[in-house]
């Protein structure tokens, strides 16, 4: 089986884990619409959706496909944070290196922007990524004034049993409309690092109060590492993870003085 082949078998792995059902939350949070009010009124003006170029090289030959994201405007004048594996994915780093051959690498480019309540594609930049963190910054070329965004530094910090909730947006399909989903911090590891385990969907987290409390996201590397694809079905490690928002913001606030990346 190819890298990419075993990258998106695991993915899809993970995925049938998350479509099963979640730990209930604590009763207190049964019903979900103020929750959902609060949260459209207040953040959804912030969630974006990027379009983007994505190339694959692989032995020299290369493929294209166009792709999309889910963004979150983080600053006025247009900075968003979005995954780092919609910038940039090294498959060697990902330990699916081939003896011999050299091993895919996938980078994006011509990055568009569809800001809420618009019609029009803007156009942005790259300004830097983590791969640490495994996130990445762009930002708009010509944004239109002053952009609704999400304050980083007003967060909370997550802790295993605490319940979180992401805010989305549909594809025209749907209307492109802003959705939520909750989720619940599983538990943490420090092998090899500090990490939070949650049941949930990619983006970021906020509190039921509508504070952010982290970004989560798949882990592409720990997801290529599983082995296990029988019937055993351990889904003890099939968990996304969140990186606490205290650590995005402080990202955030050095993407914040770079120019774009390149110039």
């Amino acid at each position: 089986m190819t890298p990419m082949l075993r990258l998106f078998a695991a993915v899809g792995l993970l995925a049938f884990a998350a479509s099963l059902p979640a730990a209930t939350p604590d009763a207190s949070f049964d019903d979900y619409r103020a929750i959902y009010r609060d949260l459209v009124e207040r953040h959804a003006g912030a969630v974006v959706t990027v379009k983007f170029v994505m190339s694959v090289t692989s032995s020299g030959n290369e493929q294209s496909i166009e792709d999309r994201t889910q963004a979150i405007v983080v600053s006025a004048d247009g900075l968003l944070l979005v995954p780092e594996r919609a910038v940039s994915v090294d498959f060697a780093a990902l330990g699916n290196a081939t003896p011999g051959q050299a091993s895919p690498v996938a980078t994006s480019s011509d990055f568009r922007v569809r800001l809420a309540d618009s019609e029009d594609w803007l156009p942005a930049d790259l300004v830097t990524r983590d791969g640490e963190l495994g996130l990445a910054w762009l930002r708009l070329r010509r944004p239109p004034g002053a952009l609704p965004f999400v304050d980083l530094a007003k967060g909370v910090g997550p802790e295993p049993g605490m319940v979180f909730f992401s805010l989305l947006r549909t594809s025209d399909e749907w209307g492109a409309v802003p959705v939520f989903r909750p989720g619940l911090v599983l538990g943490e590891t420090r092998n090899p690092t500090f990490r939070l385990l949650v049941d949930g969907v990619p983006g970021l987290a906020f509190s039921h109060d509508g504070r952010p409390m982290g970004y989560v996201d798949i882990d592409l590397a720990a997801v290529t590492r599983q082995r296990g694809t029988g019937l055993g079905l351990d889904f003890a490690d099939m968990a996304l993870r969140m990186t606490p928002v205290d650590k995005v913001a402080a990202a955030t606030a050095q993407a914040a003085k770079l120019p774009i990346a390149g110039r």
